[in-house]
């Protein structure tokens, strides 16, 4: 049996069946930058959280013996670029036993509200110059949208929501021992570009 340390861990939860073709391009050349096995993760849900508990469930029944893996997670309307940095990003988090996320944003074209994904602590984000500022893995991060990270992930966790508090929120909140750091990967939203 293989083991994950040989794999590119890859998890997309989607409700609609759908991954933007240039992401799993690029993943592929992450994963060949790395040599490793692609392991391509990708779980159709009711929703969100639904579909990121599927990706887990599958890691689990494919590693059963691991606690925790290093998957990467990406949101099916995601689009990475730059994937030889994205490989490079991964090495280093490996080493140092980090995680990371990078950010990415979803405006509300109602109001032109632009919500920033990566916090500092509670509700506040970094701002645009503190990020641009920032050399990689120097901003610790309190939590993220799981949209586009690459997380140590426990795999005994369970997704879910609380109120108006998401399941990549109680996420962070409930695994205080990841690491999160922030690095810049450019990409786009396609929420952003279609809505």
């Amino acid at each position: 049996m293989e083991s994950p340390s040989e794999c590119f861990i890859v998890s997309i939860p989607t409700h609609d069946n759908r991954a933007v073709p240039k992401s799993v391009m690029d993943l592929m050349t992450v994963s060949m930058a790395l040599n490793r096995k692609l392991v391509l993760n990708v779980q159709t849900g009711t929703g969100i959280t639904n579909g990121r508990q599927k990706c887990i469930n599958m890691v689990k029944e494919r590693f059963p013996n691991e606690k925790h893996i290093y998957m990467f997670w990406l949101d099916s309307d995601i689009c990475i670029t730059y994937p030889n940095q994205i490989a490079e990003f991964v090495r280093e988090a490996e080493k140092s036993g980090l995680s990371f996320t990078a950010n990415y944003r979803v405006i509300d074209n109602n109001t032109r509200h632009i919500w920033n994904t990566v916090k500092k602590e509670s509700t506040e984000s970094f701002t645009d110059e503190e990020l641009k500022g920032a050399k990689p893995f120097e901003l610790k991060c309190a939590y993220a949208g799981l949209g586009l990270c690459y997380i140590r992930t426990p795999l005994d966790y369970t997704f879910r929501t609380e109120g108006q508090t998401g399941e990549d929120r109680l996420f962070f909140k409930e695994n205080k021992g990841i690491d999160l750091r922030y690095v810049p990967i450019p990409n786009y939203h396609m929420k952003t570009v279609y809505i």
